[in-house]
């Protein structure tokens, strides 16, 4: 049974289309498509994205996006089951050699304490020990009423400096990927989180990708019949007819199944 990458590519040659034509259609990026196609998911930014990539690119290729999904499942579950085996193959051992292995075990420590026993005897001199004096006691007495601190005995988290609290949040598979086609001439602001992603002129032809956690703000568009998004795979719909102007459009997760 063809997996779900083969199935994908012998759609798309069926239809003799290039990975760019395929990007052109689905305006999904070449490097994603050909992702699916291999079956290296790790290189689209989470599962989600791959499940919404997969049904658009079906779609596109005249399959079935259910069937499609259903067979990726089905696969990627069990690749997940198969990577959780335990790699290696514990036999139980015959009762009757446990004793032997036991006995064994014990001859070579006896046969060696024996040989460290005896190298020590004729290498090594015999050691006085002095017994200690009070001296030291009275000093380390002396040394604590004198105002002198003992060492304070430091645990290891209070040695590591800790985790701020409000660390800023890497966008994951719950974020927003927008692909931007210009088909005309368009002048834009636009936003991610707040920050300015892309400002000025741009000419027909030109593609960009935006990433953000949740929202991304359209500020300002000008000619916007001219501009074609993307949302996480999904061709949203045009924000307006060639030569207008619209402002303050805002794509959120929500934007992906409402606009």
């Amino acid at each position: 049974m063809a997996g779900v990458g083969e199935k994908l590519r012998v759609a798309r040659e069926m239809k003799a289309w290039s990975l760019n034509d395929a990007e052109e259609a689905t305006k999904i990026r070449a490097r994603y498509l050909e992702a699916l196609e291999n079956e290296q998911y790790e290189i689209i930014p989470g599962i989600a994205y791959v499940k919404g990539f997969l049904q658009t690119y079906a779609k596109h290729l005249d399959l079935d996006p259910r069937e499609v999904l259903e067979l990726f499942k089905s696969t990627y579950v069990s690749e997940k089951k198969n990577s959780l085996k335990m790699p290696f193959n514990f036999s139980s051992r015959p009762f009757w050699r446990r004793p032997v292995t036991a006995v064994i075990m014990a001859l070579l420590v006896i046969s060696a304490v024996v040989v460290i026993a005896d190298w020590s005897t004729h290498s090594q001199k015999p050691i006085s020990y002095t017994p200690l004096s009070s001296a030291p006691e009275e000093n380390k007495v002396k040394d604590t009423d004198s105002g002198v601190a003992p060492p304070l005995n430091v645990t290891s988290s209070e040695a590591q400096p800790s985790t701020p609290a409000n660390s800023p949040e890497v966008p994951g598979t719950e974020g927003l990927i927008a692909q931007l086609v210009f088909k005309q001439k368009c002048w834009l602001l636009v936003k991610a989180d707040g920050e300015v992603a892309l400002e000025g002129e741009y000419s027909g032809g030109t593609t960009k990708e935006l990433i953000a956690a949740n929202n991304i703000e359209f500020v300002t568009v000008g000619n916007a019949g001219g501009l074609s998004v993307t949302l996480n795979g999904m061709i949203q719909p045009s924000m307006g007819s060639s030569g207008e102007v619209v402002n303050n459009i805002i794509l959120t997760k929500d934007s992906i199944s409402t606009r």
